[in-house]
């Protein structure tokens, strides 16, 4: 992939900026998002709040405007997997880092890929999301992790199967034709790119209504053995 998405700032006109760092170089992408910020409450914006362990990913371009524009959570976090939330929070982090590094250590990098678009139907809108492929390593990380800090279930355990996926946008119900057309041909368009060499997981901490996040740690899996 062309690059990784670092950070998302906002300036006070509405443009959103993201910062990407190809291969070591940075540069800067001017992206105007119109955001509409929602709760379950009805009060105007999303409340994200908490620690979570995130696989960092970076989406083609069109992709990544989509995203921007339709969930209001991506002014917090990049695209991503979610490997873990709730979790640990920070007064545990001494305890929990070197945890986390040792068993994330021990797993090799592996390559996940896009499986379909689908949706989550929530009560007042549709979440639309990128599924990517169990695969082996990907189920064994999320369950090495999982077993270790049982004190934090996933999700805190309202849901029996938890489904890899990258959000892509949340809509609010009724959602046009015209917004699921233009997810369908992005997806298509650029089907061929959607796959990624997982070599990190990322300890995040995100606060409610401050844009971007704050990383607590990140952890490598092991490098493949040249043969």
């Amino acid at each position: 992939m062309p690059c990784r998405i670092m950070a998302i700032m906002q300036s006070g006109d509405g443009v959103y900026s993201t910062f990407c760092e190809p291969w070591g170089l940075k540069e800067l992408t001017r992206i105007k998002s119109p955001y509409l910020w929602r709760t379950d409450k009805g009060k105007g914006s999303l409340s994200i709040d908490g620690n979570a362990l995130i696989i960092p990913v970076a989406l083609p371009e069109a992709l990544e405007r989509l995203r921007l524009e339709g969930d209001p959570s991506a002014r917090q976090l990049p695209a991503h997997v979610t490997v873990h939330f709730p979790f640990a929070d920070e007064p545990k982090t001494k305890i929990v880092t070197p945890e986390l590094k040792k068993l994330v250590g021990r797993i090799e990098t592996f390559r996940i890929q896009f499986d379909c678009l689908d949706h989550f139907d929530m009560p007042d809108e549709v979440i639309y999301y990128l599924k990517v492929s169990s695969t082996p390593q990907l189920v064994t990380l999320f369950h090495t992790i999982w077993n270790k800090f049982r004190a934090y279930p996933p999700y805190e355990g309202k849901h029996q199967t938890i489904v890899p996926h990258i959000t892509l946008a949340r809509y609010a119900r009724p959602v046009s034709e015209e917004k699921v057309a233009r997810l369908l041909e992005a997806v298509e368009q650029h089907r061929h790119e959607l796959h990624w060499e997982i070599s990190e997981v990322e300890w995040v901490n995100v606060q409610p209504g401050v844009p971007g996040c704050r990383i607590l740690g990140s952890f490598p899996l092991k490098r493949k053995a040249i043969r």
